[in-house]
């Protein structure tokens, strides 16, 4: 990998359903966890710990806190450190980047940025009208920002719909990020969760070489979940124009064939060139 992961105190992975957007005057990023009917909120934290192998001590991780099915509303989650390596945030996008041709998988701008690239960088302004879900904030101070994960086996395309959702133009867009990582050094990184005016805080004191890891999961996992998530997207952000797009997977082996997969299970966050996720 292109991050070293190892030298974080923690490092924190959000996966699912959200929108990031970093808010320079607070010096952090900001997730608005999107609180549907469908997806469901996890967070986990985990410690590293060794086991007892046949030949040699194994790495692995141990929970020591779960919330499982986080309420709908009135749910914020900040992370940060004390004694920070980094002030602000940072975001891992080093050099050109091409979607489909780029091989540091790491990089920040594998994760779909709706203005860039599916808007050509129209600026994007909240629907006139509206039934947006509640959203859970997502807080994350002094932090790396990154691609966790790539999901290598699903190719996508970018397909504009008109005003009926049929299709009007489609074209090649590439892989698409599911985990975005967040690497935070510090002496201790400080996670609050604060549910229906009840707060919580977990001190993960620094541990060289060996980080704790802060899942966040947001995921649909019905049998019959729905692949993508731009409808979701678009009850917060629409563009002057009208236009709206989708991302449909093909599947590699097949694209010769034009064969989109309707059945994949992929939730995949964006991120939007806004200052706060307080605009949403």
């Amino acid at each position: 990998m292109s991050v070293q992961e190892s030298s974080a105190t923690a490092l924190v992975r959000f996966t699912g359903l959200g929108i990031i957007c970093f808010n320079d005057d607070q010096g952090r990023g900001e997730i608005g966890i999107v609180r549907d009917q469908k997806h469901s909120l996890t967070l986990r934290i985990q410690k590293p710990t060794f086991q007892e192998g046949t030949d040699s001590d194994i790495l692995a991780y141990e929970d020591i806190a779960i919330y499982q099915d986080l309420p709908k509303e009135n749910v914020e989650i900040v992370i940060k450190a004390e004694g920070p390596a980094r002030s602000g945030y940072e975001i891992y996008q080093p050099g050109e980047f091409d979607r489909l041709t780029s091989t540091d998988f790491n990089d920040f701008r594998w994760i779909v940025n709706m203005n860039q690239d599916l808007h050509g960088g129209e600026n994007l302004a909240k629907p006139a009208t509206t039934e947006a879900y509640p959203l859970t904030r997502l807080y994350i101070e002094n932090g790396l920002f990154y691609t966790h994960s790539l999901d290598h086996n699903l190719f996508f395309e970018k397909v504009e719909k008109d005003a009926t959702g049929a299709a009007r133009s489609r074209a090649d867009f590439g892989n698409v990020a599911e985990t975005i990582g967040a690497k935070i050094e510090g002496d201790t990184v400080n996670l609050i969760i604060r549910v229906d005016g009840k707060e919580e805080t977990h001190s993960l004191k620094r541990v060289e070489g060996l980080p704790f890891i802060v899942r966040v999961d947001n995921m649909d996992y019905s049998a019959n979940a729905v692949y993508s998530d731009m409808p979701d997207y678009y009850r917060y952000l629409a563009s002057p124009s009208g236009v709206q797009f989708d991302l449909e997977p093909v599947v590699e082996d097949d694209r010769a064939k034009g064969g989109a997969v309707n059945q994949d299970d992929f939730c995949h966050p964006i991120t939007v060139d806004w200052s706060s996720i307080d605009e949403l």
